[in-house]
């Protein structure tokens, strides 16, 4: 007998529908294929089975997928592989084979994990277990118990929506400088679609308007006065652009340890925004993230106040009390103008 344990994704496995159905032969010779589990990497990547029992010879295959599927078990030794069986065993006659017991098993798990995802959902069902469902042909002796534990992977899923822009949040605009730490100076967009790190604080070139593109800090970052967006080729070349919907006008920030920001960019991953000494962009094929170069600051403009109004505190008067003699009642003194 074969004791099934678990059937899981391995590495390399894609975001699709992995349906694996087992295949066997009953006592007509004729095929039967059964869908055991529906596997998917974001919201199930395995399935246990608590040693379930199957009887050999199956055939184990991906209907539709590419996999890659691994199937753990282990080999157990039954009454048929080479014990003694008394004879009114041997001549007794089974009212359901195994592997019809096993194909009604199997749909019955279907079923339920059909239940749990709703209508509409689920893996699809063959015909040949459904035509033993009309049968009327119940399983017997069968006490296996099915367990389905599905853990999801949320930094798949971060990792899968970040690799898109979000159409239905709303956008988050902020308004700030960044100050270069090398050249000392703010990053500027000219009107020529020349960028550099030359501008002075307060420079209406160096006004940067920051528009969140989804979520992970991933965010587009444009020229308050030009409206160009900083953008970055092939070649790691920082360029300017009228359209910044293409993936090489994100970049994702990050706050390092030394409190600075890097700008890395989405398309290109590995490749920073930065600057020499004198204010030029360098290539991003030659930055990392530790060099001086792609450290930058954000700063507001000079004379930019922020929007959210300061909290006040509103004092109320209250004519103070005085206490009296002991015995006496408490009276309030008359306030004092």
């Amino acid at each position: 007998m074969l004791a099934l344990n678990m059937l899981c994704l391995t590495e390399g496995a894609k975001e699709e529908c992995n349906v694996v159905e087992v295949v066997a032969r009953d006592h007509d010779n004729q095929e039967i294929a059964v869908p055991v589990a529906n596997l998917r990497l974001s919201c199930q990547p395995m399935l246990s089975l608590d040693d379930f029992q199957l009887q050999p010879p199956v055939t184990f295959r991906l209907k539709s997928g590419s996999g890659p599927v691994r199937i753990t078990g282990r080999h157990r030794i039954g009454p048929n592989s080479g014990l003694k069986v008394p004879s009114a065993l041997q001549q007794r006659d089974l009212p359901l084979p195994p592997l019809r017991c096993f194909c009604r098993l199997l749909h019955l798990l279907l079923l339920c994990l059909q239940a749990q995802e709703g209508p509409g959902g689920g893996p699809a069902l063959g015909r040949e277990p459904a035509s033993l469902l009309r049968a009327g042909r119940e399983p017997q002796g069968v006490s296996q118990q099915v367990t389905v534990q599905s853990s999801p992977n949320f930094t798949q899923h971060v990792r899968e929506q970040s690799l898109v822009t979000d159409q239905l949040s709303r956008r988050l605009i902020r308004t700030y400088q960044l100050y270069s730490r090398t050249s000392g100076k703010h990053v500027q967009v000219l009107a020529n679609k020349r960028i550099n790190a030359m501008a002075e604080d307060g420079d209406p070139f160096a006004k940067l308007i920051v528009e969140t593109d989804t979520f992970g800090s991933r965010v587009r970052v444009r020229g308050a006065e030009t409206g160009l967006y900083i953008c970055m080729n092939k070649k790691g070349k920082l360029i300017a652009k009228s359209n910044g919907k293409g993936k090489d006008c994100v970049f994702t920030e990050i706050v390092l340890e030394n409190n600075y920001t890097a700008l890395q960019n989405a398309k290109y991953e590995g490749w920073y925004m930065a600057f020499t000494r004198k204010g030029r962009p360098r290539k991003g094929s030659k930055t990392r993230q530790h060099q001086r170069e792609v450290h930058f600051m954000k700063r507001l403009p000079r004379g930019h106040h922020t929007t959210e109004q300061s909290l006040r505190f509103e004092f109320l008067n209250y004519p103070p009390f005085t206490r009296s003699l002991r015995g006496s009642q408490r009276t309030w003194a008359p306030e004092p103008r």
